[in-house]
């Protein structure tokens, strides 16, 4: 065994052993806590997270890092038999134990781009420019897409935040950090699944209960996280912050938040490390800074003992009432130019009760649609509206379009439509929809036609098809018109 290089994390210098790939070695920590490290390596798009498992004793591994690693080994393998969704996660390439030198390893892909939290401060830097917001807004519809379309394979991923999204250089989603993931395989006993979210993105009183009742999460847990997480991507924090005078008001009216607190009392017994992480609703108020987790629920006792004519309201005025404060709330502490998240905010992160029941709602409540002539346009003219026609597919998805999602084709009069956004919406169909090549403007954008297997060009992997181009956001479904040869 190397002997560690402190300055380049404490495994540095280790050579691990992965099926496929040979002899790695550790070069660097790329990042690092007290459990995990990345690490570069010697070979080229290969990092390897590595678990330190020492716990002070020569024969033995600390448990929290091992059932993290088992957790995160075991969806990796999972994801691996679903090739739909093992797109959307880095490619793993094997993972092992080394209980003499007490660490575990995950060899996987190494991802260049930057998570959604980065991307947050550079568009602020950048001054929210309207093609900024316009690719910011198509990119988190995709994002929210890739999320359910986890969901409809029954996985949950229960500690969604920015810093576990990343944005390839090349525009494609990739998300990381699987160990919190709840698949298929813990359905069977959900009380044995371990739970390891973060305070901040999550409703853990909620989640801990249902977990301790055998009722297996479900959506509304990652909805509440996307709910949080575009917070914290537009302000920097994932706290919501609260005027000092209006915190010791409610600091002085201790039945707005004492049953509260007895839940998060009864969460530290269970769970005493997140007694930090998880502060009393009093706490939180003294700092002025509130979990989204607390806050629906501190802003709904308060509305009661303040508002004379609560009591008169049936629970849908209450909910709306409810719904409607806090938006404004939450728009005040948006940027200018982002205000028009604080509604899909508050809708995805509002009491259960309240909360859109769809990542795919809130996707949509992000969207900023094309004008109705574009839309009519595509309905009419676009080839692949007439193709999908013709092999009796869905078209409706065209009077959703965004203004993102739409380009004109230039040689045609007409409009095109991106071929991502045409692939999300046909799912499992979209490699069935064969294409051939039209032309490239010179911006590079390449435009396609829908046509008959037969017709479709050749390419290295088959007749050229809808799901080939489901990354490439230079590619785009034009109007096919006799008068209009192929170039």
């Amino acid at each position: 065994m190397t002997a560690p290089i402190p300055e380049l994390g404490k495994h540095a210098g280790q050579v691990v052993r992965v099926t496929g790939l040979g002899p790695v070695r550790l070069l660097r920590a790329l990042a690092q806590n007290p459990e995990t490290a990345l690490y570069l390596t010697d070979q080229e798009g290969v990092v390897v997270k590595v678990f330190d498992l020492s716990c002070g004793r020569p024969d033995e591994v600390g448990y929290g890092p091992y059932m993290n690693f088992r957790s995160e080994l075991a969806t990796f393998e999972e994801l691996q038999g679903l090739e739909t969704l093992r797109l959307f996660v880095p490619t793993y390439f094997g993972g092992d134990l080394d209980y003499e030198h007490q660490y575990a390893f995950i060899a996987m892909e190494r991802l260049r781009g930057h998570n959604l939290r980065a991307w947050g401060e550079d568009l602020a830097a950048g001054g929210y420019d309207a093609a900024a917001l316009d690719e910011l807004r198509r990119a988190l519809q995709e994002v929210l897409a890739i999320v359910d379309l986890f969901h409809r394979h029954g996985l949950v991923l229960m500690d969604f935040k920015p810093d576990n999204v990343i944005r390839l250089d090349d525009g494609a989603i990739r998300l990381v950090d699987l160990g919190a993931f709840f698949t298929p395989r813990h359905r069977h006993a959900p009380g044995e699944f371990l739970y390891a979210a973060t305070p901040d993105h999550a409703e853990v009183v909620i989640d801990v209960s249902n977990l301790q009742a055998g009722v297996p999460p479900g959506p509304a847990s990652d909805i509440f996280s996307a709910g949080v997480a575009l917070f914290e991507m537009a302000t920097g924090t994932s706290r919501l912050v609260m005027d000092a005078s209006t915190a010791r008001e409610m600091l002085a009216m201790p039945g707005l938040y004492r049953f509260r607190d007895s839940q998060i009392a009864d969460v530290w017994k269970a769970f005493p490390h997140l007694k930090e992480a998880l502060p009393l609703v009093q706490t939180q108020l003294r700092e002025h800074r509130l979990l989204f987790a607390e806050f629906w629920h501190l802003l709904k006792a308060y509305l009661a003992a303040r508002l004379p004519e609560w009591e008169g309201l049936d629970a849908a005025q209450q909910g709306q009432l409810l719904l409607s404060t806090g938006t404004t709330f939450i728009q005040e502490q948006l940027p200018a130019p982002l205000t028009w998240l604080a509604g899909p905010i508050a809708r995805a992160t509002v009491l259960r009760s309240l909360r859109i029941s769809r990542v795919g709602e809130l996707a949509q409540l992000l969207g900023n649609p094309a004008p109705e002539h574009v839309r009519a346009d595509v309905i009419t003219h676009n080839c692949l509206l007439r193709h999908l026609e013709a092999l009796g597919l869905p078209t409706d998805f065209a009077g959703r379009l965004n203004v993102w999602d739409v380009r004109p084709d230039r040689r045609t009069g007409h409009w095109a439509v991106a071929a991502p956004a045409a692939c999300w919406e046909l799912g499992d169909n979209a490699p069935f929809v064969y294409l051939r090549r039209h032309y490239t403007d010179e911006q590079g954008h390449t435009y396609w036609h829908a046509v008959d297997e037969f017709d479709a060009d050749l390419t290295p992997h088959g007749r050229a098809n809808l799901a080939q181009l489901r990354h490439d956001h230079r590619a785009w479904l034009g109007t096919a018109l006799s008068a209009n040869p192929r170039a």
